[in-house]
């Protein structure tokens, strides 16, 4: 699928971009916004993303600023076992504009929380025809931080 690490680059960059983007702009679960950010997950991800917000909505918390991202680096890509594509990557996750707040705009979050997290983000292909790529996983990094 990718001729090159810099074409696996190019199209994990773009797809985390617009992840992180609909991730910022999600209202509730019920609404068209939380469709299309869940639209761009798969596997565990997906899986995470829906325990996450199920519990920030019992809390009455939610997300709200701008995530951003910056030294993305692609540890492998290739093809899978079931004809689908796969690209791994290093992040480095920036949550410094983000905060959790609640239903009043109190900001919940740990004030000494990491400004910047490293993360491993998996990427996959749906289907063996499709050149989309869904995020199937990320896990923070447990060596050590690169950011």
């Amino acid at each position: 699928m990718f001729a090159s690490n810099e074409d696996a680059l190019a199209a994990a960059t773009a797809a985390y971009a617009a992840y992180l983007a609909a991730g910022d702009s999600v209202d509730d679960m019920e609404s068209a916004s939380w469709g299309q950010y869940l639209a761009l997950t798969t596997g565990p991800e997906r899986d995470d993303e829906i325990k996450t917000k199920k519990v920030l909505e019992e809390k009455g918390w939610r997300f709200s600023g701008t995530t951003t991202f910056d030294s993305m680096t692609v540890q492998s890509f290739g093809p899978l076992a079931n004809a689908t594509s796969e690209i791994r990557t290093y992040v480095c996750l920036d949550v410094s504009q983000s905060q959790k707040v609640d239903m009043t705009g109190q900001i919940v979050s740990d004030p000494d929380r990491l400004a910047r997290w490293p993360l491993v983000v998996t990427f996959t292909t749906p289907d063996e025809i499709s050149h989309d790529l869904l995020i199937s996983e990320s896990t923070v990094w447990s060596g050590s931080n690169f950011c």
